[in-house]
């Protein structure tokens, strides 16, 4: 499993980036549904704010100077709470795979021997996410606590998924959750990243109103 551990850690801890807004398809009691490239389908508040590709492409070449590794892929969708500064955020990415992974690859490995998928999962991170955290320091971001590793179902699909806490970008006295849920679906992944302000009520149920929301095909 630690290739395909490492194929599924390797860019994820760059993934500060960038995002498309696909049309809204629906829109029902302050929410808005929305579909991400046919695969990903999630609804957020109507009042969030949606980048649009110009500020994808500023956050991703933002991110790509922090810390100075190119960005192998563009992030299809990103949404956050309004007014800044945001307390909850979602960023949704389709990274190629080669070779390709599939649910069911995922499952078997899981079902042979999930602490070792977690262990793999673990070792990786480690090894990649020194760089990110290294790049983060040079704006004043640092880690809070230590990362954990979990393999949970989300949108009716396996993850394997990376929490870790950081400081706030706009207040270090708060820590911001970071949660990544890395789904394979064959010569592809869809990254969800999560993030939200612990400690504070409205940023959890915001939280879990939008992953409860998820539908991934």
């Amino acid at each position: 499993m630690m290739n395909k551990a490492r194929a599924i850690v390797t860019y994820a801890c760059f993934c500060l980036l960038a995002v498309i807004a696909l049309p809204v398809t629906a829109q029902t009691a302050g929410y808005t549904k929305l579909n991400v490239k046919g695969r990903v389908q999630l609804e957020v508040p109507s009042d969030w704010t949606i980048s649009d590709a110009e500020q994808r492409r500023r956050v991703k070449e933002h991110g790509e100077k922090l810390v100075g590794i190119p960005t192998l892929h563009t992030a299809s969708f990103a949404a956050q709470s309004y007014p800044a500064p945001s307390r909850t955020m979602i960023r949704v990415s389709f990274i190629p795979m080669d070779p390709p992974i599939t649910q069911a690859d995922v499952r078997q490995e899981v079902q042979a021997n999930k602490r070792q998928v977690l262990k793999d999962l673990a070792d990786t991170w480690r090894e990649e996410a020194p760089t990110m955290w290294a790049g983060l320091a040079k704006n004043g971001v640092k880690e809070v606590g230590s990362p954990s590793f979990a393999v949970e179902p989300i949108g009716g699909q396996t993850a394997l998924i990376i929490s870790y806490g950081r400081t706030s970008t706009a207040n270090p006295a708060e820590t911001m959750r970071v949660t990544q849920y890395h789904v394979l679906l064959g010569p592809e992944k869809a990254l969800i990243t999560i993030s939200h302000i612990e400690n504070d009520q409205q940023a959890i149920a915001a939280h879990n109103r939008l992953k409860s929301s998820i539908v991934i095909r």
